[in-house]
């Protein structure tokens, strides 16, 4: 029943880890805003954009379910 939810949070677990920026959702969902997702303005986004393309990512790292949460954990708790 939860699987999807397990699924997203590997895959933003494997985004933050792998460099990325922005994680594109496309719409809003209650199901998305549960985790924190927000909703930006065109022009926002477009900057944003143009950020996460100029920064080096890479998504074949190798992450098991506990690193994952940790990796997430770290990436909420951070200010900056």
């Amino acid at each position: 029943r939860d699987a999807s939810k397990v699924a997203l949070v590997h895959l933003a677990a494997r985004l933050v880890k792998g460099g990325y920026r922005l994680l594109d959702c496309q719409f809003m969902t209650e199901h998305l805003r549960q985790f924190g997702t927000v909703e930006i303005g065109r022009a926002e986004y477009r900057t944003r954009l143009a950020e996460a393309l100029a920064t080096p990512a890479t998504f074949y790292l190798e992450m098991d379910g506990a690193e994952a949460c940790a990796t997430l954990a770290q990436a909420t708790t951070q200010t900056s």
